[in-house]
């Protein structure tokens, strides 16, 4: 049978959960899927979960590299994939019982993408009972620059054609395998900030058509312990390799776009505050309380942000970005002091 889903699973230290993962894929194996594994030099037992997978499925293939970070492992995986669909997968997430059943009956090839719902679970496996397939909504035309924009667009009162918290990421959605080599769309290895938006903001900039199912696709395992809120000393210079890319491809795809323009604008001061929430406002950053301090000014004369808060407003984020936004530029490190203390005994 012609493969038709590519599962694309980049691995790295997961040998607690990888099982789960792979067996809710190969459980509904109907002989038209693969699932290509990138182990991402992985230090513990996962190399050995998944030669056994190897060795037991035959639509299981795996590729061993060095350590070279989840959009390295991600593009490896996409490039061995067969199918005329893939679907991207974390290693520690979980896909839908029947998922590939409902894949067969709503993927078209006129779609190039194909969105979904998703859960977050906690527990040691989703609760899956009342997951049906429901209606589903196609977007071309003025919908298709909706969604575009709706990709970078985080102000308080946009109401996004396809969640925040789907639209942008890798998973519960499936590509048209055949429409991603057309355009040459692949992760920017360089980007190792945001890259799931900045792959999605540039393949969005050549979809025709895409549709909307609603079902439940995918369990995201939920964790406190989220990258996204730890400290993280290198924020700034990653933040800045972000920017360059946002930047490259607003003026290639979105030069025409006034409102994209606008939203570039603003993503700038985002990231400006992801780099002081995560740099020197953090209660993990070692450094002394000065020393903090002039981290905070030192990205404030930084090029990239020079001139941020020009023809900006402060506060059209959500209540905590839009105090931050303010704090920021109204340069009161001592609040934004306070600020990450207090997070940080709610962490």
């Amino acid at each position: 049978m012609e493969c038709t889903i590519s599962f694309l699973i980049p691995v790295y230290n997961s040998a607690g959960v990888l099982a789960e993962t792979l067996d809710s894929i190969l459980n509904q194996d109907d002989g038209s899927i693969e699932v290509i594994c990138v182990n991402d030099g992985s230090t513990d037992a996962s190399g050995d979960v998944l030669t056994s997978y190897a060795d037991t499925y035959s639509c299981v293939r795996v590729i061993n590299q060095e350590n070279q970070g989840i959009t390295s492992a991600r593009n490896k995986a996409l490039s061995y994939a067969t199918g005329r669909w893939v679907c991207f997968v974390d290693n520690d997430d979980i896909v839908a019982s029947n998922a590939v059943s409902v894949l067969h009956k709503v993927s078209e090839e006129a779609c190039d993408i194909i969105y979904f719902n998703y859960q977050r679970f906690s527990t040691k496996a989703p609760d899956q009972t009342g997951n049906h397939l429901g209606g589903e909504r196609y977007f071309r035309g003025k919908d298709i620059e909706k969604l575009q924009s709706d990709c970078i667009n985080r102000f308080r009162k946009n109401v996004p054609l396809i969640s925040h918290s789907v639209l942008p990421t890798p998973w519960a959605k499936i590509y048209r395998l055949d429409f991603l080599h057309e355009y040459g769309l692949s992760f920017r290895e360089e980007v190792t900030h945001e890259e799931d938006i900045v792959f999605n903001f540039e393949v969005l900039s050549h979809v025709n058509t895409a549709k909307m199912v609603d079902y439940t696709l995918y369990y995201y395992r939920w964790s406190d312990h989220s990258e996204s809120h730890r400290y993280r000393p290198q924020i700034a210079s990653s933040a800045s390799e972000t920017l360059r890319a946002y930047h490259e491809i607003v003026q290639r795809h979105y030069a025409h776009r006034s409102d994209i323009a606008e939203l570039y604008r603003y993503r700038v001061l985002w990231e400006l505050m992801y780099s002081v929430f995560l740099g020197p406002m953090h209660q993990q950053n070692p450094k002394s309380y000065a020393e903090r301090k002039q981290q905070f000014k030192s990205l404030l004369s930084s090029p990239e942000y020079r001139g941020v808060f020009h023809d900006v407003s402060t506060l059209r984020f959500d209540p905590f970005q839009s105090v931050l936004a303010t704090c920021i530029w109204s340069r009161q490190f001592w609040i934004l002091n306070l600020l990450g203390k207090i997070v940080g005994k709610f962490r």
